[in-house]
């Protein structure tokens, strides 16, 4: 049976990543804020002129380089964790719909999800054999 492809579900994951997302950026803002303060308080007394600078910057240069990994890992983590509700959701509205062949299909990498997605397709499957025996 081919599978209909529709898309990422990124469009769908962005209510998750908001939630997600500004909790993963306020605790790892506020820690690369801690550890960048006392850094700077620490080493400014002793730098000045241009190494102080130059520390600023690196400092500076850090700080960003943190706080966008960590973007880019709340982002991921986010998709990763809502792509098998999205599935499920889509699977629930085709069957609301009347479409007693859809069957759920995960993401290999989701393999502790085998479980409902083996429960969902016999429960289809009982339900098809049910909706063409009373057919007939």
């Amino acid at each position: 049976m081919a599978r209909a492809f529709r898309g990422s579900g990124v469009k769908l994951t962005s209510p998750y990543m908001l939630r997600y997302l500004g909790l993963w950026l306020a605790v790892t803002v506020l820690v690369v804020l801690v550890f960048s303060i006392t850094s700077f308080i620490l080493l400014a007394e002793r730098l000045t002129g241009p190494p102080l600078r130059h520390f600023v910057a690196v400092l500076s240069a850090q700080t960003i380089g943190v706080v966008l990994a960590i973007l880019a890992l709340a982002l991921f983590t986010t998709h990763r964790l809502a792509g098998p509700f999205i599935a499920l959701k889509r699977a629930f509205d085709d069957v609301r719909a009347g479409d007693l062949t859809r069957r759920l299909r995960f993401r290999r990498a989701d393999t502790h999800l085998v479980e409902v997605e083996t429960a969902f397709n016999a429960m289809m499957e009982s339900l098809e054999a049910r909706a063409k025996a009373s057919e007939e």
